[in-house]
């Protein structure tokens, strides 16, 4: 949908943090990782500010337009903190280094929220929304059919990826849409999902599943890539499409003032 109001205006009801600050990192580091901690805390450390707004948004980094180059360039430390979640600390974004991990993705669109009001203050983040044809992925039914499992109870959706030796992973997800599948292989599998992945199966309802592939990077080994796990293991398929899809245009932004 078109849109004719800037996100940068809050409404007075949005969720935000308890307490926020924002430091710039000048580590020189080339990787950051953020995450969320059973106490509430929201950590990002060593990110730019794209990513930030990536998170906050549901977006990719192709949707979002108009950002200066410093957005990309410039890497903060950020801490929020918010009331306890009572869970185990999630990880919303995730050094690619690690090759032994976990990776989980519970979509608290709570945390999301809040990020978003603190670019807004924080950060004078004003943005709206077009639509504009875009190449992307879509998540199809292949010929054989779909072969997924119906969630066995209700809940939030959750996704972990393990990675192994030769970079061979593995992703248990429960309770999770085609729409979450579709979001959660963004993050687990970049190198395959290299643009928006769209749910187009028509399917309803939330399933428990799992996945094992192999890394991009290491598919001379043997084992089935992402879309050769996809279609064996689940029935589904991933098929090169353009089409309309929601970007992010920035209209104005300020690097943060000294806390």
């Amino acid at each position: 949908l078109m849109s004719c109001c800037a996100f940068g205006q809050i409404p007075a009801a949005r969720p935000e943090f308890e307490v926020a600050d924002v430091k710039p990192n000048t580590s020189g580091q080339p990787l950051g990782a953020g995450s969320i901690l059973p106490s509430g805390q929201f950590r990002a450390i060593n990110i730019p500010l794209k990513e930030l707004i990536k998170f906050a948004y549901k977006v990719r980094n192709e949707a979002i337009v108009g950002a200066p180059a410093w957005a990309d360039s410039e890497r903060y430390d950020i801490n929020g903190k918010a009331a306890p979640v009572g869970l185990e600390e999630t990880f919303w974004r995730s050094t690619s280094a690690v090759q032994v991990m976990q990776f989980s993705y519970n979509w608290d669109d709570t945390f999301r929220l809040m990020v978003q009001t603190f670019l807004s203050d924080s950060f004078k983040l004003a943005l709206h929304q077009e639509k504009r044809p875009m190449d992307v992925l879509a998540l199809v039914v292949a010929k054989s059919g779909a072969k997924l499992q119906k969630a066995a109870d209700s809940g939030r959706p959750e996704c972990t990826r393990t990675v192994g030796a030769e970079l061979r992973a593995q992703a248990v997800c429960k309770k999770v849409s085609m729409a979450d599948l579709a979001r959660a292989m963004q993050v687990f599998a970049p190198g395959y999902a290299n643009r928006e992945v769209v749910d187009l199966t028509g399917i309803e309802g939330t399933f428990d599943l799992q996945l094992d592939w192999v890394g991009i990077q290491n598919i001379d080994s043997g084992g089935l890539t992402m879309p050769g796990a996809l279609e064996k293991q689940l029935g589904l398929k991933l098929e090169p499409r353009k089409l309309p899809v929601t970007v992010l245009v920035v209209d104005h932004v300020e690097r943060p003032s000294d806390n």
